[in-house]
């Protein structure tokens, strides 16, 4: 090969190199790695249609008692620092985002359901907290978290440059308290806290062991729980789904000698937990658990037993395979395993149908946005069907 055509060849490759290097990259992760598949999709999931953009941005709160306040960001679909313009809002949701920590995204899944409608839009203040990880840009001062302590109810990382580490939990604490004191929200009627996936693992353990519930209640609000495709649960006791497919019996501690523990069951709290609940007894716990107003949604397809971000530790198997089956196993422990003291939970659940892990889909269901929203004409895509008092795993 003449030296004329070996440039001519190397022209050519560099060209080829240059054309690719132009092709436009995918978005980072929420991490800011470079651009690759997101770790935590359901690679068999249905692809969902893109949100629409809307202004929203980060806005700073300041939380916690006079002495210990904190900066703590959150996404919110009205400003809330304008004067006055909170004045009509009746309905608080509380959205908490699942692994991969997009609360913009969240809180657009939720508000898409009344887009377009004026009365809904100012009566209605959807607030998604976003819980910053160590290696996040841009926190600096604010409480943050390694791995997914947040949705655990663990603290905050003790770091120079950070507060003094708080409990997740108390987190939402302080935004219950923030938005029902006095003059916050003077026409407040309703509260909801939502999440899916690893958003409602932390949901479903806030509304077993936190204090407010019925504080809040007892002012005339009405505060209920949406817990949308938990990869996990809260077991009040040693009860778990039998092995046999039949019934419910006690695990095999053989096989998992911890899955009594938490975040599964209620056996060696952290010490960031132990005096939370008011050191309530297991009985006491589940007695008040089962007052309190909690929707359960589970999606039909959510049902593989191998995609990337499910929890497979041994306590979490113990609770089924896949998470509509560790769904159905938890209603059913409810309905039916619960102990003798314990009264009939005033709890409901729905299968959704045709959605899997997807919260966007999920949230656009008739059952999520009745929860959610109460009546009303909302934009749903997916139908539910309601589980029944008698329904086993």
């Amino acid at each position: 090969m003449t030296m004329l055509s070996s440039y001519a060849c190397a022209l050519l490759l560099l060209a080829a190199w240059a054309r690719a290097a132009a092709q436009p990259l995918g978005p980072s992760d929420s991490y800011g790695n470079p651009p690759r598949r997101d770790p935590y999709s359901d690679l068999y999931a249905s692809p969902s249609p893109a949100p629409e953009p809307t202004p929203l941005a980060s806005q700073r709160m300041e939380l916690g008692p006079p002495g210990h306040r904190y900066a703590f960001p959150v996404y919110a679909s009205l400003p809330l620092n304008a004067p006055g313009g909170l004045s009509q809002v009746r309905r608080l949701i509380i959205v908490v985002h699942d692994e991969r920590r997009d609360a913009r995204h969240s809180l657009r899944a939720i508000a898409a359901l009344y887009a377009g409608q004026a009365g809904p839009a100012a009566d209605t203040l959807i607030v998604a907290p976003r819980f910053p990880s160590m290696v996040d840009a841009g926190f600096h001062g604010m409480p943050a978290w390694r791995r997914t302590g947040w949705m655990e109810g663990m603290p905050s990382v003790a770091a120079r440059g950070r507060p003094f580490p708080i409990s997740s939990f108390r987190i939402l604490d302080d935004l219950l308290r923030h938005f029902t004191a006095p003059g916050s929200l003077p026409a407040l009627q309703t509260l909801v806290l939502a999440g899916h996936g690893a958003g409602a693992q932390m949901v479903q353990r806030y509304a077993v062991l936190n204090p407010l519930d019925e504080s809040l209640r007892a002012t005339g609000l009405h505060l209920s729980y949406v817990v949308a495709n938990a990869e996990s649960y809260l077991y009040l006791s040693p009860l778990r789904p039998s092995r046999t497919g039949r019934g419910y019996a006690r695990y095999e501690r053989g096989i998992c000698p911890t899955y009594e523990h938490y975040r599964y069951g209620l056996e060696d709290l952290p010490a960031a937990l132990q005096n939370y609940d008011g050191r309530l007894s297991h009985v006491q716990l589940a007695a008040r658990y089962a007052q309190r107003h909690i929707t359960y949604l589970l999606g039909s397809a959510d049902t593989n037993p191998e995609y990337i971000g499910l929890d497979k530790s041994c306590g979490a198997e113990a609770e089924g395979a896949t998470p509509l089956a560790r769904g159905l196993g938890y209603w059913g422990y409810e309905m039916h395993a619960r102990a003798k003291h314990t009264p009939i939970p005033a709890h409901q659940g729905f299968i959704v149908q045709s959605v899997g892990h997807n919260e966007s889909e999920i949230y656009a269901s008739a059952c999520a946005a009745q929860a959610l929203l109460g009546d009303g004409n909302w934009a749903t895509n997916a139908t539910c069907k309601a589980l029944s008092p008698h329904s086993q795993p």
